[in-house]
């Protein structure tokens, strides 16, 4: 075969085509794509000493090409048609179910710490009254609540 770009067209567009049609949804992406492709064929067809590896330099070609596209895209953005946005109920169950499923962690606290939590993050007793309540100084609650 008579290495010309026109050759290479009709041997390997069909298949060019194929191996990017499996990596991008838009056949309008991929004829631009194929297009890409087959003008670095026509001004690099010169340097392809090899014939025989005309397959595995066109395929290469195609990759980085492909590779370029998706750099140069912007990542989608997730569809939320048909999400309904969170309203104050929902952040309230979240909280109570939270707070529901740490109670039984923070049952299995030792006593000291257990109370400086349950006061606190429990009961919404802002840590000074906490550490008045307990006898400690502030900087001792928050130490309590901390660890």
């Amino acid at each position: 075969m008579t290495l010309t770009t026109e050759n290479v067209w009709r041997e390997f567009s069909d298949r060019l085509r194929g191996f990017l049609g499996r990596r991008v949804s838009s056949t309008a992406d991929v004829d631009d794509l194929l297009s890409d492709v087959f003008v670095k064929v026509h001004s690099r067809i010169e340097t392809l000493e090899d014939e025989t590896r005309l397959a595995p330099w066109l395929f290469q070609i195609t990759r980085n090409t492909l590779t370029d596209y998706y750099r140069r895209r912007p990542a989608p953005a997730a569809a939320l048609d048909g999400v309904d946005a969170p309203t104050v109920e929902d952040d309230e169950d979240a909280a109570a179910l939270i707070a529901a499923s740490m109670r039984g962690l923070v049952d299995r606290l030792p006593t000291k710490y257990r109370e400086a939590l349950v006061l606190t993050e429990f009961e919404g007793l802002p840590q000074a009254e906490m550490a008045s309540e307990l006898g400690l100084s502030v900087s001792g609650a928050k130490s309590r609540v901390q660890r």
